[in-house]
């Protein structure tokens, strides 16, 4: 047997030894099965290729090159199973375990290369000729097939068959992580760039792919502009070493099972949104905010908000006016244009709306309010304490609006009710400055303003609604013809559109500052290598501006009786080492081949 075979030999079971030994561990948990599975694969390769390379086991040489094949496969497992306990490692262990693996890797492929059938019994002769005499190989060194029959026969084909797929996850899963992967379209959040089942091909080697459950990886070849779309982990969920081991399982068994079983589901057992293609919209150094469908953004070098012109040009709002042939590839199209121009019509209304105006009519809401509730009711007269006749769970804007003939009868029969009335319709205003808008904060920024703005819409819807039915009621008008009475309609269908918008539409169409600002009120921006991505569907995009969780929250903070809605707004940059990849490649259908962005 040629020396450089032997040196090359122990080489890899140096290298794995020495692997080995740095995935040690004392810990009561997984952790510790990865030096047995290293060590235990190591023995048997050191014990099994001596004994051919010494030409006393000449047959176990195919043994000794499947083994081989293994190496990279058995010392990653060993890697990731290290790392799925709960005690973390030193960033320089995990750096010199992932040279040792690729040395060992390198050094394996070329053993194999050297050990394939066609040059080792070329090159060796003498290991040719115990090959021969143990009936291993023919006068033509040429491996001799194994006769087997009966069940023998069975088993060692099936062993085969699981071998070669076995080894063909293993190779994918490899280049999946460094070099590229495919990825199926699981949703509109990209529409027209992207439509639910489009494969596409998301190149990695650039975005610096890490080797798994580590920081450890490919230096990032790339930088990322405004309008890249990008292939990146989920921030919203946990990244620690367990979640990146059951990400990493659950991706091999997708392979194994032909993308039949996903194992990769969050705690409710819903199926992760990770990871997800989205588009750049936020770089770093800057700060944004999002107002009626239009991206602003400002700088340490450019104090006041602008608009963001690359991200109008990419960002879909209305896909009722997208080509006829695109709308019937689109499963969910959320607005009819009619609805959209409601929608604008909504926003254009706030946009207009005077302060003045708006406690002016407050006040005479309020006034003809507890007019209309004296003649309706014979209590004695309130006292100056506002009554507690509203719970916080009945401010939530659907409920509140559901419930708004109930509460309007109980203001009316209540003791006190219209003194929560005019609470309800005018506090806002106390210590507000109309001349300039108001020093209590309700105008610091545009989305902070709208929100202000918005509140009070509902304010005044209610409060049209309310003095319109205790006028009813006192004119001895039924319930039944109250339901159908003109004006009384026309005040509950605004109400309604203002209600749709905000709890269905607002957290889509508008985004609060972001980053917040600090407490003293100066401008927080994007860190460095971090980022902001949005969906082009933005109506229908689970993107960076929200949680996977709602919350209920106040419409405005500067209202001590605000009405409060269920929202999910929770903007969150992405960290540069959460990005995979870019799609290079729409291949299919073949309709739509063709590089995504161009």
């Amino acid at each position: 047997m040629k020396t450089k075979l032997i040196v090359l030999n122990y080489t890899v079971h140096a290298l794995c030894a020495v692997f080995a030994l740095l995935q040690f561990s004392v810990a009561a948990d997984i952790s510790a099965a990865a030096f047995i599975l290293c060590a235990t694969f190591i023995a048997f390769l050191t014990i099994t290729s001596s004994a051919v390379f010494t030409l006393k086991k000449v047959k176990n040489y195919p043994i000794v090159y499947k083994l081989y094949q293994y190496v990279p496969f058995v010392l990653l497992a060993g890697f990731i199973m290290r790392r799925a306990g709960g005690t973390a490692l030193p960033y320089v262990q995990d750096v010199i375990s992932v040279l040792l693996w690729l040395a060992a890797s390198i050094v394996s492929v070329t053993m194999l290369y050297h050990l394939n059938s066609k040059r080792v019994f070329v090159q060796n002769p003498d290991f040719a000729r115990a090959a021969a005499e143990a009936g291993l190989i023919s006068a033509k060194n040429e491996l001799l097939p194994k006769k087997r029959r009966g069940g023998a026969k069975f088993i060692f084909e099936a062993l085969d068959w699981i071998d070669a797929i076995v080894q063909a996850v293993c190779t994918v899963v490899l280049i999946n992580i460094f070099i590229f992967q495919l990825y199926v379209i699981p949703s509109e959040s990209m529409v027209p760039e992207f439509l639910i089942g489009d494969r596409v091909i998301g190149f990695k080697t650039a975005s610096g792919p890490k080797f798994p459950v580590s920081d450890v990886g490919l230096p990032v070849l790339r930088s990322y502009k405004r309008g890249d779309i990008v292939i990146f982990r989920n921030p919203r969920y946990p990244q620690d070493n367990k979640s990146e081991v059951k990400t990493f399982i659950s991706q091999m068994v997708l392979m194994f099972t032909f993308t039949k079983v996903n194992l990769n589901v969050d705690e409710s057992g819903e199926i992760k949104a990770d990871p997800l293609v989205k588009r750049v919209t936020g770089l770093p150094g800057e700060q944004l905010v999002m107002q009626d469908g239009v991206l602003y953004s400002r700088t340490a070098a450019q104090a006041e908000f602008r608009p963001v012109e690359e991200d109008a040009r990419r960002a879909e709002w209305n896909l009722a006016s997208l080509p006829a042939g695109t709308q019937k590839k689109i499963r969910y199209i959320p607005f009819s244009a009619e609805e959209y121009e409601r929608m604008t019509a909504i926003e254009q209304e706030r946009r207009d709306m005077n302060y003045e105006s708006v406690i002016e009519e407050a006040r005479s809401l309020s006034r003809r309010f507890a007019a209309e509730k004296k003649s309706l009711s014979s209590l004695s007269p309130a006292g100056t304490g506002v009554p507690d006749l509203v719970s916080e769970n009945m401010m939530e804007v659907l409920s509140f609006f559901r419930q708004s003939d109930t509460l309007i009868r109980k203001l009316l029969l209540s003791d006190g009710g219209e003194l929560w009335f005019d609470s309800f319709m005018t506090d806002w205003a106390n210590g507000f400055d109309f001349a300039s808008g108001g020093t209590s904060g309700a105008r610091s920024d545009m989305y902070t303003e709208a929100m202000f703005r918005q509140n009070l819409a509902l304010k005044l819807a209610f409060g049209r609604i309310a003095v319109r039915t205790a006028d009813l009621m006192n004119k001895g008008v039924s319930a039944a013809q109250q339901a159908s009475d003109p004006e009384r309609l026309q005040y509950l269908m605004h109400a309604q559109d203002l209600v749709v918008y905000i709890s269905y539409i607002n957290d889509k169409r508008n985004m609060c500052v972001f980053p917040p600002n600090k407490e003293d009120g100066t401008a927080s921006f994007i860190p460095e290598n971090n980022f902001f991505m949005m969906g082009d569907n933005r109506f229908n995009s689970l993107d960076m501006r929200h949680s996977l969780q709602k919350k209920r929250t106040p419409i405005t903070a500067f209202d001590a009786r605000t009405l409060y809605y269920d929202s999910d707004l929770e903007p969150q940059y992405v960290p540069r080492k959460n990005i995979l990849g870019t799609p290079v490649l729409r291949f299919f259908p073949l309709s739509r081949f063709g590089v995504p962005g161009k």
